[in-house]
């Protein structure tokens, strides 16, 4: 924070006018001839520029003061002999001066990396007057003449000697001259061509959506990297890779050009892989996992160019356009029904395409440090899924087919504006705004497996409209005025209005009949308005040796209006408004009694308190007429939700040695849910009443140790434990069982180095989980039940400073017990790498 006020100053309005004026003051030597009916207009800029030489001057008055007050008498005298750049003045320079005056982020913008730059200076003038050492800031600087202006600063570098010093002004004496032939381009390069085989036994397509790639043998490029400085204060660049077994790429370039600004793009494209198998269910299911005998995949990626403008007391900007797409298919959960179960496999087809135009400025002005982020998102979807009905066997007796589009733009901006107020106070705020208008249609048919329609639903929608608008503002602040105690406070507060309507076709029957064919017309209107407030407070006190105290408190209230209304079909109504009270309160310690050993705690309370006031009755017009009906419905009945949250967690840490760190942590927690309903229908089924509707409740262990026996060898472990549980009530219902099971992760990794130019790796990687449900006679045989195990060992070798190889074998074993294993796999790979660098 303390730099972020130190940088805020170079950006002050006097400094922009003294740079202006310095402009100004230069081209008014300029005199170009007089013509007619220019003399008014010649006064008149005369008449300015007078007043802004004496404005120039008075500000100029104390620098002339200032620099009058430096004792040259106390330099050190020019070194006797010839110059020569690179033996005398180079070595000074990168020990102790580009560090801070290279081409990369130059403190005050004052380079020292070529002539053009040092002798233009920086954001405190001219540094460097060729053959007047005893005038050059420079000088004065490194010899400690002007106070708080010491170079190198204190902490960043030993003071110059005499000696140095006195080359430096034998340098500047002598013209402070660079070698012509110093060269300009430095080019950095590199690859890494890569080959792999991997061997399956088993589910091939299981093993590539959980390793993430194909089987058989792939090749590419691992990476690769240009890097050209093409001169003083520009950089181009190029990086990537490209992998073709997995349809991996990506390629970044970038022009960057030091204060002035940068242009920076690219492409990148990665395919994710996804298993087309069903749910298992073993006889009379003939076979017990039924498979798609699809590759389904989806290629995700983007392209990008940014152009940034980065001018020195200028706004920093940056203008760029992005391109997102998706596009393939993906296996999804809702599964097709096989003789009253739902395990048949399904899927859905996705195009999506989505343009961002973006805007981003960032400036500091008067202390304040401003962002504004503005995006215009022009977004279009096309999907297509198939739901499945058998009454037995693999062979579906019909196909719903499920063709949806959706479009919308979208525009959304944000500002947001913070200061550091002297050493103990922070401010910051911000403010979002949406607008979001959009359409959508879908078109739902009934066929057989041949594709020709049959008896079902055909359902329609064209023009379905969607807007929303939200708006967002919060405000932050953070006070450390008494020593060890420090407070922050946070409110937000957000509105969001969305509305809804379109016109739809839900026509049922055979469509080869027009007799046996019902046209149902229907329109459907929705809205819905949010309200949430939300506050933030955190206390953190540092008085207790060796101690933090924390705590802090989040508070939010939510009000939702919702109205649904379908008119036409099955007609429905409903409208309620929501109220949801949601709290968190946290506290906790850390302490460190000793240096090698730490411990936190903390205890976590979460609270929701939802409150639903229902208008069951409304209304709908039959020809013309208004009609009263009762909706009764899912969730028109719900009058209550409450959920309870409780949280503990502690973490040990002991270093007792060097070569020895571990670290253990423990959480528990445990959620209960309650619903109240209102009485519906037959009291004596459903009274109503306040009723458990389920809980939650777990514990984590988890334990990380490296070790470091001997320099050449690195040993690392983590490993982690959880035990978690979910019962739901189930009112009779022989199907619903409690979720349980217990997880188990285990990662290992050694390192050893052989000699100085080879390096030997092994890992191995183990996850295990058993959550299956144990309801196959009554129910779907939801959860899973898996044990994963990868094992790797490979060597690196350094031929060269320019050349290293990679080798490295994986083997792979996976079982899933409650696939009844149709989804195991065993799988062999090798992998190698050719790096290259010059």
């Amino acid at each position: 924070m303390e730099a972020e006020h130190r940088t805020s100053k170079a950006n002050r309005p006097e400094r922009r006018f003294a740079t202006g004026f310095r402009i100004a003051r230069a081209k008014a030597g300029y005199k170009p001839a007089l013509r007619v009916g220019q003399l008014e207009r010649l006064s008149l800029r005369l008449g300015v520029r007078c007043l802004m030489v004496a404005i120039w001057s008075l500000l100029l008055l104390p620098s002339a003061i200032f620099a009058s007050e430096v004792d040259v008498s106390k330099l050190p005298p020019p070194a006797k002999i010839p110059i020569d750049f690179v033996r005398d003045i180079q070595p000074i320079f990168e020990t102790s001066c580009l560090r801070c005056h290279g081409p990369e982020k130059p403190k005050s913008r004052f380079r020292l990396d070529n002539r053009e730059a040092g002798l233009k200076g920086g954001e405190t003038g001219v540094a460097i007057f060729p053959g007047d050492s005893a005038k050059s800031p420079l000088i004065h600087y490194v010899a400690g003449l002007v106070e708080d202006m010491q170079m190198p600063p204190l902490g960043k570098g030993d003071p110059l000697t005499p000696e140095q010093i006195g080359l430096l002004r034998a340098w500047i004496d002598q013209g402070a001259n660079w070698p012509s032939n110093q060269p300009q381009s430095q080019l950095a390069f590199s690859i890494a061509p890569t080959f792999r085989y991997i061997h399956v036994e088993g589910d091939k397509k299981s093993f590539r959506e959980i390793e993430g790639h194909r089987e058989d043998g792939a090749g590419g490029i691992e990476s690769f990297s240009i890097r050209e400085k093409i001169a003083a204060d520009t950089t181009v660049s190029a990086e990537g890779h490209a992998l073709f077994g997995d349809d991996d790429v990506a390629v970044k370039l970038s022009l960057d050009k030091t204060e002035t600004g940068f242009i920076r793009g690219g492409v990148e494209q990665w395919r994710k892989y996804y298993d087309d198998s069903g749910v298992y269910y073993p006889q009379p299911f003939i076979p017990s996992m039924i498979s798609l005998d699809r590759n389904l995949h989806l290629d995700i990626g983007r392209a990008w160019i940014d152009f940034g403008l980065a001018l020195p007391h200028w706004p920093q900007m940056i203008l760029g356009y992005e391109y997102q797409w998706k596009d393939g298919e993906k296996s999804t959960l809702q599964y097709g029904n096989v003789n009253g179960k739902n395990i048949y496999p399904a899927w859905k087809q996705i195009d999506e395409q989505t343009h961002i135009l973006k805007f981003d400025l960032v400036h500091e002005l008067y202390d304040w440090r401003i962002e504004d982020n503005a995006r215009v998102e022009f977004y279009d979807l096309k999907m297509r899924r198939e739901n499945a009905f058998h009454s037995f066997g693999v062979v579906p007796d019909t196909i719903s087919r499920i063709d949806e589009k959706s479009r919308h733009t979208q525009g959304m901006n944000t500002i947001r504006a913070e200061r550091q107020i002297g050493d103990w106070i922070f401010l910051g705020s911000g403010y979002f705004y949406s607008r979001y208008e959009g359409d959508a249609s879908y078109d739902l048919r009934t066929m057989d497996n041949t594709g020709v329609l049959v008896t079902g639903p055909f359902w329609f929608g064209d023009n379905i409209i969607l807007k929303r608008e939200t708006h967002l503002f919060s405000l932050s602040s953070a006070l450390t005025g008494v020593e060890g105690l420090s407070v922050s406070l946070g409110i937000q507060n957000e509105w969001n209005r969305q509305e809804g309507f379109g016109k739809i076709l839900l026509d049922e029957g055979d469509p080869s009949n027009p007799a046996a064919f019902t046209l149902q017309p229907a329109s459907l209107d929705s809205n819905l308005d949010k309200e949430k407030f939300s506050e933030n407070f955190a206390v953190r006190f540092t008085r207790i040796p060796w101690t933090v105290l924390f705590a802090d408190v989040h508070w939010e209230d939510e009000s939702v209006g919702q109205f649904e209304e379908q008119r036409g079909g099955d007609e429905f109504a409903r409208h309620t408004d929501a109220e949801n009270i949601r709290q968190q309160y946290r506290l906790g310690f850390n302490t460190s009694p000793w240096r090698a050993v730490s411990f936190t705690g903390e205890y976590k309370k979460k609270l929701s308190d939802t409150d639903y006031d229902n208008f069951e009755r409304a209304f709908y017009l039959s020809n013309g007429i208004p009609q009263p009906f009762l909706t009764d419905g899912y969730s028109a009945f719900i009058s209550e939700r409450n959920i309870n949250t409780d949280e503990v967690v502690a973490k040990l840490v002991v270093n007792p040695t060097r070569w020895l760190k571990t670290t253990l942590s423990y959480r528990v927690f445990a959620t209960d849910y309650s619903t109240t309903t209102d009485a519906l229908g037959d009291s004596s089924i459903a009274p109503g009443g306040r009723i458990f509707a389920g809980n939650t409740d777990g514990h984590v262990v988890s334990l990380n140790a490296s070790v470091t026996p001997f320099t050449r060898l690195y040993l690392s472990t983590t490993f982690s434990y959880s035990n978690t549980r979910t019962v739901t009530a189930d009112h009779g219902n022989l199907s619903v069982v409690p979720y349980r099971g217990d997880i188990y992760s285990a990662i290992a990794n050694a390192n050893f180095v052989l000699n100085k130019s080879t390096d030997l790796q092994a890992s191995y990687s183990f996850s295990e989980a058993n959550y299956s449900q144990h309801n196959l006679t009554d129910g779907v045989p939801l959860g899973i039940d898996f044990a994963r195990h990868v094992i790797s060992f490979g060597a690196a070798k350094r031929w060269t400073d320019y050349m290293s190889t990679n080798l490295r074998y994986n083997f792979y074993h996976y079982s899933e017990p409650s696939s009844g294993g149709e989804n195991n796999y065993v799988a062999h790979g090798i992998f190698a790498t050719l790096s290259l660098k010059w």
